[in-house]
């Protein structure tokens, strides 16, 4: 069977062009925005075929689903569509293998437009077409480091929100189609993750959005929102993906749609620190310290309630009075969590917290503001969610300046 490439380019909603960098580019891009990374698909074909080599879903397969039904697909699916689709436009392409957290666990597409051959990681996704060549790539998400080995290239994430590996590995060594197969159906084990649950990923300009379980999560480049959503939640997933509702209902009978952590929304900001979390934590962790983080803020007054604990009265700056009088616009109570390197603070009921976190071998700055309720209206209201990050990186920044670390948001 073949594709049908202009069904997929009016779906895409790409014209046709001469192979080119910017019409690959545009591609690229639209493919990654339009068509889901999601486990939905994987989940259904593992349970609906027996035979291992027919499990992968091959690329007429892959967009069958996507016209009919606006389903996508994991990273060998997705990569082999993509490749399909761009050999029907005419490009030059050579499917790749890497390494995500083990060998072999991923592929990528190389494709040479002229003299210039692009990394297009259609599989993670990546949220940008990258040189095959070491170089410094800038996206509204994060920077990718790209750099020779032995094998091939590594990609080095640098910047974001944390979220999984921050590296990943492209091999140059020629894949046939037997080997790519033979790795593809090695997917389809049983303790993968990707068939245990259903999880959706889609790449905005600008932003990712991600539903997993219970949870959806709308991540930029220093925040990262999450809202809750209560069953049934195949409707609101719809929306949000393009996937059809009775195909994710199908795929979550299969593998089950586990609860959120929390029924309460939450929007964390976060700050890579040349300092470790222990210093990180240690500078704030105590009365004094944490008063440290209102100087030009606030004027502050500090009494100790216990081991663990302590009440914090605040005055604005400006306000000559005594905060520790009573007459302080704002009281919080402060908990202590040393383990967990946090600070959680009650302020006129609300809850908030301050973590210094290791992942991966980075230092994080992590502020975070629990919200009342699921608050949906997060999902689509771009201008609060920014309000509310931009608070918070306001007290990331003073905390980064007590460290001395002279970072930026």
């Amino acid at each position: 069977m073949t594709i049908e490439v202009d069904d997929i380019l009016e779906a895409l909603e790409v014209s046709r062009a001469d192979p080119g960098p910017g019409f690959l580019e545009r591609l690229f891009l639209r493919f990654n925005d339009r068509v889901p990374f999601e486990t939905a698909s994987k989940i259904r074909r593992h349970a609906a075929v027996d035979d291992p080599a027919e499990k992968p879903r091959r690329p007429e397969i892959f967009w069958q689903e996507h016209l009919e039904r606006g389903a996508g697909g994991t990273c060998f699916a997705r990569v082999a569509a993509f490749d399909a689709l761009l050999q029907g436009l005419g490009f030059r392409t050579r499917r790749a293998l890497g390494r995500v957290r083990s060998d072999f666990d991923h592929a990528a597409l190389l494709v040479t437009v002229g003299d210039t051959e692009w990394i297009c990681d259609a599989g993670f996704p990546l949220p940008a077409l990258l040189p095959a060549s070491p170089s410094r790539v800038e996206t509204p998400v994060g920077a990718f480091e790209i750099a020779r080995t032995d094998r091939g290239f590594r990609v080095d994430f640098d910047g974001g929100v944390p979220d999984g590996p921050r590296r990943l590995e492209i091999f140059e060594a020629a894949v046939d189609a037997g080997e790519y197969d033979a790795r593809w159906q090695a997917t389809f084990r049983s303790d993968s993750k990707f068939l245990s649950e259903v999880v959706l990923h889609r790449l905005l300009a600008n932003r990712r959005i991600v539903y997993a379980r219970g949870t959806m999560r709308i991540d930029d480049l220093h925040s990262r929102t999450r809202v809750p959503l209560a069953p049934p939640r195949s409707e609101a997933l719809e929306t949000a993906f393009g996937v059809d509702a009775s195909f994710l209902e199908e795929a979550f009978a299969l593998a089950g749609d586990a609860e959120p952590e929390s029924p309460d929304a939450a929007v964390e900001v976060f700050l890579e620190s040349p300092v470790s979390p222990e210093a990180a934590f240690a500078a704030i962790a105590t009365p004094s310290g944490y008063a440290a983080l209102q100087a030009g803020f606030a004027r502050v007054a500090t009494d100790v309630t216990g081991p663990d604990t302590f009440r914090v009265r605040l005055a604005p700056a400006d306000d000559r009075t005594d905060p520790a009088s009573g007459s302080a616009s704002l009281e919080e109570s402060v908990r202590i969590d040393a383990p967990a390197r946090t600070l959680t603070v009650m302020r006129e009921g609300r809850e908030s917290s301050w973590t210094a976190e290791e992942r991966e071998g980075i230092s994080w700055l992590v502020r975070r503001a629990k919200l009342d309720g699921p608050r949906l209206d997060l999902l689509r209201n771009d201008s609060l969610r920014g309000r509310l990050s931009g608070s918070l990186a306001l007290d990331l920044l003073a905390w980064a300046r007590r460290l001395g670390s002279g970072s930026e948001l």
